[in-house]
């Protein structure tokens, strides 16, 4: 359970639970995606809706409302980051770092050796991923591969690594 502090005119102190998403949490992690549109193309919801099926979901809730998420897995011995979303009036407020500080911390436990996530490379100049990577160096990732586009229309991406 975390505390944080919903930005805004009005200060509001916000509980938060992180827990692994149900049936009802995987729709409303859907439903905030589709409000983020910066990050969010068609073709990447897609894309979520079928990896919320196939991997491992958390979200972070207060009074059972979903207002973050993070779509995970491993693979040979490392945790790789797939999806993670935040309400827009909540970014900013913890609930990113208290998502990824839980996957640390699943990491360790599992013992596997770093989370990797991959996101679009400085090179591709457009602010929301000037935030996101901002986001992710903050908190302990460092670049580490650079990954050419294999499918026609996606864009490079880079890797990031955090070393657990």
């Amino acid at each position: 359970m975390g505390r944080m502090v919903k930005e805004g005119s009005e200060k509001e102190t916000i509980t938060m639970k992180i827990r692994q998403a149900t049936k009802k949490d995987k729709k409303e992690a859907g439903a905030i995606a589709k409000t983020l549109h910066e990050w969010f193309n068609k073709e990447g919801l897609k894309n979520m809706a079928l990896d919320f099926k196939m991997n491992s979901l958390i979200v972070a809730v207060e009074k059972e409302k979903v207002f973050g998420f993070l779509c995970y897995t491993s693979y040979c011995g490392k945790m790789l980051l797939m999806w993670m979303g935040i309400k827009r009036d909540l970014q900013r407020a913890g609930v990113g770092k208290a998502l990824v500080d839980w996957l640390v911390k699943e990491s360790k436990r599992l013992e596997l050796y770093s989370i990797e996530v991959e996101t679009l490379p400085e090179e591709d100049v457009y602010e929301p991923y000037e935030r996101t990577r901002a986001f992710y160096y903050k908190n302990g990732f460092k670049r580490v591969l650079y990954k050419k586009a294999r499918v026609k229309g996606w864009d490079d991406q880079i890797v990031l690594e955090r070393k657990v």
